[in-house]
């Protein structure tokens, strides 16, 4: 099983905005779209898992998060099965940390037998 980190610190605050740019997915008739999406919000970090197909699409789904900083460390998990309708970015997880805190995000969708790595900024996946 292969899992891919994303590593987010102070430092690279502003490879987060072209991140967060990256939100809304573009697609074509042939590619999958998923990644992380970040942005501030209210003086913390929202990092969200993001999902769209060009055709409708189920699945399960693995979002979880480590993040360490100044007020400690935490651990969150979230999954289950998710359906897409084609066209729609649906978001399948969504965290909120203190903005200068390090993380690291595993993200992968299990749909039509294949198993995607979703962990770095949105992407697009064939």
């Amino acid at each position: 099983m292969v899992h891919s980190t994303l590593r987010i610190g102070l430092l690279a605050f502003g490879a987060l905005a072209l991140a967060g740019a990256a939100a809304h997915a573009t697609s074509n008739d042939a590619d999958l779209n998923c990644g992380i999406s970040t942005q501030t919000e209210r003086g913390l970090l929202a990092i969200e898992g993001i999902v769209e197909s060009p055709t409708a699409l189920s699945g399960e789904y693995r979002f979880a998060l480590q993040s360490q900083g100044a007020g400690g460390t935490s651990n969150i998990s979230q999954g289950g099965r998710f359906s897409v309708a084609p066209g729609t970015p649906v978001s399948l997880g969504k965290v909120m940390v203190n903005a200068g805190a390090s993380i690291d995000v595993d993200f992968t969708i299990s749909a039509d037998g294949k198993r995607l790595d979703c962990s770095a900024p949105l992407l697009t996946h064939t």
